[in-house]
């Protein structure tokens, strides 16, 4: 009989149900969880947050998108496709052109299937087209809504690869009478979180600008959210904050975010537009400021050389960006974009592997002399001459000095408000490699 079967795990992918002035991707698809569970499913993980190209021409804000997975039987397919998709058709800002939801299930086996997709998806621009035969030729259930456009973000976040969903995410949702209005959280107790969880949570609050970060500034149904490196801390770092309006409700998620999967090793030539690319090279230019406070230089390696920039809004990273000199080795890491110009690197992080030695050179002191003052060149290769004492040295060369460099080799990384959500933060890597090798 059907009802002894083993149930299995189901995954629904949801993607592009909200617009730039309203709804959000992650509160439909915790609706929708929450309707199927009404309905007798359970869960079989956290709903999964699954972030995308960052350069995407196509994304609302964050390029988010969410899969549900439930324990279901064969056979009850329709039901909860029925479920999500009036979910989808009730809540989804479809009003507005450019929301184009798309509801993609499949049973956990068939997954991998799509991991091709969720790579490409993280960091490339993934054709329509393209994702529709594939979800026909497998034979996979999935919906459009007008132009249907969210079906690639749902297949990328069923196909997500599980060893980048590394992260968790716990969502306040505010009571939709609250939503537009202004995020009534006290500031002073996200420090206190963050400080508290500061091993466990990460982009709280930008210190360097002092702004609170896990609000959103946008009109959609979120109140705040705090990610950590387990749900656990999540969680409590989210019942820490002191909220001055009423919850919904919250979610937890697992994500991948802060993990650094959006970027290809790349070469500069290499290097295409909306993409996230690493690449290693040298400084070819002496770096420069415009009035704006952007600061911009190149790199090279064998096969070109590309423009960097480290926009304003980077805060004092741009200081380090700076002070790298023609001849010293990074990585650089960030999107790159079309430009008059040519191809630009928008930095998002930067890895000095080897600074180039800077000197200043001294004309030699004169040995015959005691106040030993420095003398005076004869010419290219024709050595050195002391204007007090009249010594002559055809031998004698200048002295090169070294001089102390205002930047070290390291790691450097934008201020916080700046960071994308995909972008890993140091602190982030420095506590993994530590509980790797304990």
């Amino acid at each position: 009989m059907r009802g002894v079967d083993k149930p299995k795990t189901l995954v629904i992918g949801i993607d592009d149900t909200d617009s730039k002035r309203a709804m959000c991707t992650t509160y439909v698809g915790a609706v929708a969880l929450r309707e199927l569970e009404k309905r007798g499913f359970t869960r079989a993980d956290h709903p999964h947050l699954v972030r995308l190209n960052p350069n995407c021409t196509y994304k609302t804000r964050g390029n988010a998108a969410v899969a549900l997975l439930i324990s279901a039987q064969e056979g009850q397919e329709d039901e909860v496709e029925s479920v999500v998709a009036s979910t989808v058709e009730r809540l989804a800002d479809m009003e507005c052109e450019g929301t184009d939801p798309g509801i993609v299930m499949a049973w956990e086996e068939e997954a991998g299937l799509l991991r091709e997709v969720y790579w490409k998806a993280l960091a490339e621009i993934v054709e329509l087209g393209d994702v529709r035969r594939l979800l026909k030729d497998l034979g996979i259930r999935f919906r459009c809504y007008g132009e249907g456009r969210g079906i690639v973000g749902a297949a990328a976040a069923v196909g997500a690869d599980p060893s980048t969903l590394m992260t968790y995410e716990a969502i306040a949702y505010r009571v939709p009478s609250k939503w537009g209005s202004e995020r009534l959280v006290d500031a002073e107790s996200v420090v206190e979180m963050d400080r508290a969880l500061c091993d466990f949570t990460f982009d709280n609050y930008d210190y360097e600008k002092g702004e609170v970060r896990i609000t959103p500034h946008t009109p959609c149904p979120v109140l705040a959210g705090v990610r950590a490196v387990t749900d656990a801390h999540a969680r409590a770092g989210l019942m820490m904050v002191r909220f001055l309006e009423p919850i919904d409700f919250l979610e937890v998620f697992r994500t991948n975010q802060a993990t650094d999967s959006h970027y290809l090793p790349s070469s500069v030539a290499a290097a295409k537009p909306l993409t996230s690319c690493a690449i290693r090279g040298v400084i070819s230019e002496p770096p420069r400021m415009t009035v704006g406070g952007h600061v911009f230089t190149k790199l090279r390696d064998s096969t070109g050389e590309i423009t960097l920039a480290a926009y304003y809004p980077t805060g004092s990273f741009r200081e380090a960006v700076l002070n790298l000199a023609p001849g010293d080795e990074v990585i650089v890491y960030g999107a790159v974009k079309p430009k008059p110009q040519g191809l630009t690197l928008n930095l998002e992080k930067l890895h000095i592997v080897r600074l180039e030695p800077k000197y200043v050179v001294e004309a030699p002191r004169c040995p015959n002399c005691s106040s030993g003052s420095r003398m005076k060149s004869m010419g290219r290769g024709k050595g050195y001459r002391c204007e007090k004492c009249g010594f002559r040295d055809p031998n004698a060369v200048p002295r090169r000095i070294p001089v102390p460099r205002p930047v070290a080799q390291g790691i450097y990384e934008v201020a916080v408000s700046a960071r994308r959500h995909l972008v890993m933060p140091e602190k982030l890597r420095l506590l993994r490699s530590h509980y790797q090798h304990r």
